[in-house]
């Protein structure tokens, strides 16, 4: 009789283990046929890259230089100020990354004093990088018309207010005052 208790425990513990699976791979396969329907948008996989696909940033700068009525000579310049920045922070990029790895390193050995380097090294990197899109900011700024920098600023506006009034329909949503006010 107790045999057969235990058979009765095992059959039910590997019942139950059966539907757990099946649930799982259910899920799994439901969450990849949801994903899978957007690869295509925004131009294909990571980032909105993929084959034919501008990505994000590159759809975001076409819709912009038709926005802003770009001549072509505008677009060749502004895209060589951009390259010229992507390549000026890429090092400077990886540098973050590994000063990063390293701090991660530092604080699960409990390293102060290497926290505290790390932490002002990594700080100088992203004021370098901050400064070089900043710059490149300026450099765009400075390839446009003063109808089109006009134009250029009225959009930034525009959606500074649209963030804002989201901001704070969001904060009410959550029954609080934004952080700030």
């Amino acid at each position: 009789m107790f045999q057969v208790s235990n058979q009765a425990k095992t059959g039910r513990i590997l019942a139950r283990g059966m539907v757990v699976s099946v649930f799982a791979l259910a899920s799994i396969l439901l969450a990849e046929s949801a994903f899978g329907q957007f690869a295509g948008f925004g131009g294909g996989g990571g980032r909105g890259r993929g084959p034919g696909g501008k990505g994000r940033i590159g759809m975001r700068g076409a819709m912009m230089a038709e926005f802003l009525e770009l001549t072509e000579a505008q677009k060749a310049d502004i895209k060589k100020i951009r390259t010229a920045a992507r390549d000026q922070s890429q090092p400077l990029r990886k540098q973050l990354r590994s000063k990063r790895k390293a701090l991660g390193e530092a604080v699960k050995a409990g390293e102060t004093a290497k926290i505290e380097t790390l932490a002002t090294e990594h700080g100088k990197l992203q004021g370098q990088l901050v400064a070089i899109g900043a710059k490149t900011r300026v450099d765009v700024k400075n390839v446009l018309t003063p109808e089109q920098q006009q134009k250029w600023t009225s959009f930034q506006e525009k959606r500074k207010a649209r963030w804002e009034e989201r901001r704070q329909r969001r904060h009410q949503r959550r029954g609080g005052p934004p952080a700030g006010d």
